[in-house]
């Protein structure tokens, strides 16, 4: 016996119209508790990010070495850094279990928007400003790019993916 014809048994049976009314209300009731909110970029983005990649556009040459895969170079004490955006508007970027350098602090906070109709994410520390051309941001990934001329003056465009952890 289905679903629907088993609360029928339990409903007086007042002909068709109160099935079609039934039927309809049922139906509703099915197509509202399917459906899954959206979620917006700000909620997307909450959460702790660590980064997984780490490529330049052109590659960049470093003491004669062509480098596009910069996350590769990367010392581990850097690879266990990660990002904490918190639904404030604040983030935390905190150096992870190995901190690189002695002098530097465990972690750092400033503020994070969105721009241009979210297609830009800006973090501001202190009196510095980094902003970055959104490319993808969903439940488990973040990827932002920027740009930037090296000491040759060639424009380079990296970009940067993160795991949601």
């Amino acid at each position: 016996m289905s679903i629907s014809a088993s609360l029928f048994i339990f409903i007086p049976q007042t002909g068709n119209k109160m099935k079609k009314h039934l039927y309809t209300i049922l139906g509703l009731l099915i197509f509202f508790s399917s459906c899954k909110k959206e979620k917006t970029k700000d909620e997307l983005l909450l959460g702790d990010w660590r980064m997984n990649a780490l490529t330049a556009d052109p590659p960049q040459v470093v003491n004669g070495v062509v480098i596009t895969d910069w996350y590769s170079q990367l010392e581990d004490c850097d690879k266990d850094n990660y990002y904490t955006f918190n639904s404030n508007k604040t983030y935390k970027f905190d150096e992870g279990a190995t901190n690189c350098d002695s002098l530097d602090p465990q972690n750092i906070s400033g503020n994070w928007q969105f721009l241009n109709n979210e297609t830009e994410l800006r973090l501001i520390y202190q009196s510095d400003t980094a902003t970055y051309g959104l490319i993808e941001l969903d439940e488990e990934t973040l990827k932002m790019s920027y740009s930037g001329r090296d000491s040759a003056n060639i424009m380079h465009t990296f970009t940067a993916t993160f795991k949601h952890l």
